[in-house]
């Protein structure tokens, strides 16, 4: 396994701590790359990463002392948490993410759109 700890910014400001662990074949791409240079994804999939699917769940948890150095918090202050499986289009798994975003700075937005299925489609005449 490979893993990565980056803070990231918003107008300078310490808005979220990622941490992700990648398969070892996977993660040793991520040394050709400035980690603060762009998309970690974006990366991977320019290198043929087979990056097909991914399973996020958010919930809230308390600081612990890495997010609160980093993000510039009070221990246990609250946090918005999102952990990730990546998977290939085999369903073998390529990442595993835990991700800590600061509520004060940060909002999730998630749209839900059901795609049409030929089989419920109806002719009109």
């Amino acid at each position: 396994m490979i893993d990565v700890l980056r803070l990231r910014l918003l107008d300078g400001v310490p808005a979220m701590l990622e941490r992700s662990s990648f398969i070892e074949p996977v993660g040793r791409l991520l040394f050709e790359m400035d980690p603060d240079g762009g998309s970690i994804y974006d990366h991977l999939l320019s290198r043929g990463v087979d990056l097909h699917a991914a399973r996020h769940t958010v919930d809230a948890v308390g600081a612990d002392p890495t997010d609160a150095r980093l993000l510039g918090i009070a221990d246990g202050a609250p946090l918005l948490r999102e952990r990730r499986r990546a998977c290939d289009a085999a369903g073998n798994p390529i990442e595993y993410g835990d991700d800590r975003y600061r509520p004060d700075l940060v909002t999730f937005t998630i749209t839900n759109v059901r795609t049409a299925s030929p089989g419920l489609l109806k002719e009109i005449s």
